[in-house]
């Protein structure tokens, strides 16, 4: 007879089957059936709210055991299972579709069970016994998963912001960089896609790097928000929920646990549980990031039309041929991936509103939404960031000879003769010359003007 590859667990809806090695439970098991991935993302696919939330049950049992509600023995096997679990990658532990029902429900019971069949393995018990460690009475002991989901979402995005910020820092570098190369080579700007004035390469790059600096500096003061957290406030934001000598001790276990003293309590618990604001504020950031991206790499791409019959006041490097059917053609294939990851950032934005508005009475239950968008557009916007510093912005050259001719067109000519000659002694040149270029030069070197 071949080994039933399931164990039988029970939780207040009957028995589940629930395969046999898993460290997962039952209510894990039934958000699976619930919620099928059907090739999409599950939990564990982001280690970073995985370890946020191995991390927050590790903080609840040295805070409860501080407070006296655990014994040491079953505190201990707690933080012991969380401390491996974050030390091996526990990300095959936590199988379960990233928008699942509950408002995160699943998540926290996930991370619930799993602690405790790792505890009570550590205890000399067996996966799916739940004798000396309980999912709900030990591992959730004093939390609710409407605590401590919107903490680990906050955390989580907390931990992501350094790589997002690491590749604004490089991409701003090599503006830096260029600027320094090419700034004083001349240029004409442009307004509604007609000449205006001559400027330098150094007036356009310090235009991309003061945006990018600003739109970092954004970012990072609404992550720096989400250190407010509602740990302890429970179920919506009631006090009395958890007892006084538990919610002393929570918060600071999680500075001490995550290594960040930055976490601070809310102080409307209630408003808390209600308004996900902070988490949309920096999906916001995000979205303005992603708008200054766009707008960088299509002034590259326009920048570098060409190689004949365009603007051709820019090089971009060559990274692949850019036809199957025209020979020597080269696309600006960087700035449009740019280009595509931040359209898909505005995307995710757009349901991160969505989830802000669409809370009901005492608390937002959409936080998965926008968290795993965030998430996703950090890691979009980082790989942006690096992709264009490192393989177009790093390579770019400019093109003297095609820059200074245009630098000297008859716009900016005529722009730095108004300050010496009156706008409307100027106007009057091009208004008889009926708007023909070759007149107003020749209409120019008759006034003894040029």
């Amino acid at each position: 007879m071949s080994r039933n590859p399931c164990r039988v667990e029970h939780d207040f809806l009957g028995a589940v089957q629930v395969p046999r090695d898993a460290l997962f439970g039952a209510q894990t098991q039934r958000a699976l059936e619930n919620f099928p991935l059907s090739g999409e993302r599950s939990i564990g696919d982001y280690p970073v709210l995985v370890e946020a939330l191995l991390r927050i049950k590790w903080a609840a049992a040295a805070a409860n055991r501080a407070a006296g509600f655990l014994d040491a023995e079953v505190a201990g096997a707690i933080v012991r299972g969380a401390r491996k679990l974050i030390g091996e990658g526990a990300g095959r532990h936590f199988p379960i579709h990233r928008f699942h029902g509950g408002g995160g429900t699943s998540a926290n019971m996930n991370a619930n069970e799993v602690l405790a069949n790792r505890a009570e393995e550590l205890l000399g018990g067996r996966r799916g016994q739940y004798r000396r460690v309980h999912p709900n009475d030990h591992v959730n002991l004093h939390q609710s998963t409407n605590d401590v989901y919107p903490t680990a979402c906050r955390m989580a995005v907390i931990a992501s912001w350094p790589s997002l910020a690491q590749g604004l820092e490089r991409l701003g570098q090599v503006v830096r960089d260029r600027t320094s190369r090419f700034g004083d080579e001349p240029r004409v700007a442009r307004t509604c896609l007609q000449d205006a004035v001559a400027v330098t390469f150094g007036d356009l790059f310090g235009g991309y790097r003061t945006a990018l600096t600003r739109a970092a500096d954004r970012i990072a003061r609404d992550v720096d928000q989400l250190h407010t957290l509602n740990l302890g406030g429970t179920i919506v934001g009631r006090p009395q929920d958890a007892p006084e000598s538990y919610r002393k001790q929570i918060l600071p276990r999680l500075r001490e646990v995550s290594g960040d003293p930055a976490y601070r309590l809310a102080p409307d618990l209630f408003d808390a549980a209600q308004n996900p604001d902070g988490m949309v504020a920096v999906s916001s950031g995000l979205e303005l990031l992603a708008r200054a991206l766009i707008k960088i790499a299509k002034d590259l791409r326009l920048l570098s039309s060409g190689p004949e019959a365009g603007l051709g006041e820019i090089r971009l490097p060559a990274v692949q041929p850019g036809s199957s059917i025209m020979p020597g053609k080269v696309n600006p294939v960087i700035p449009e991936f740019v280009v595509q990851c931040c359209f898909q950032v505005i995307g995710n934005h757009a349901a991160c509103a969505g989830a802000l508005d669409h809370g009901e009475l005492d608390l937002n239950i959409w936080e998965s939404v926008l968290l795993f968008n965030v998430l996703d557009s950090m890691g979009l916007l980082a790989n942006a960031a690096n992709t264009l510093a490192q393989r177009c912005l790093a390579g770019v050259t400019v093109v003297p000879a095609t820059n200074r001719r245009n630098a000297d067109s008859i716009i900016p000519l005529l722009t730095e003769l108004v300050k010496a000659r009156g706008y409307s002694a100027v106007s009057r040149i091009c208004r008889e010359s009926g708007g023909d270029l070759q007149q107003i030069r020749e209409f120019l070197k008759k006034e003894g003007w040029i």
